[in-house]
């Protein structure tokens, strides 16, 4: 393969993936958009709901997040006290 063409293949797979980055944020801004459409039409009762559920969403994540940091915590914490025991073990008594 000379040069070339693996320049030639290098521009294609990276216009694929711009193409691919670009496809997906159209998309996303689709989405977004049509959900600001929705907000705009809806009633004052549908819309109380709407902010209801994403309200919902944010603390289900923000609890997600609690929890990963709780369990992070507890993992640290354990090696830690792994740690003291080990330089507490009377092989190591000077530790």
């Amino acid at each position: 393969m000379s040069w070339l063409e693996r320049l030639k293949s290098f521009f294609t797979r990276e216009a694929r993936d711009v193409k691919e980055g670009l496809s997906k944020a159209g998309k996303a801004i689709d989405e977004e958009l049509a959900r600001k459409e929705r907000e705009l039409e809806a009633t004052p009762e549908e819309r109380i709901d709407m902010i209801l559920e994403e309200q919902q969403a944010d603390d289900a994540r923000f609890e997600e997040l609690a929890e990963k940091v709780k369990g992070q915590v507890a993992d640290a914490e354990a090696v830690e006290e792994i740690s003291e025991a080990v330089e507490e073990t009377p092989e190591n008594p000077g530790n």
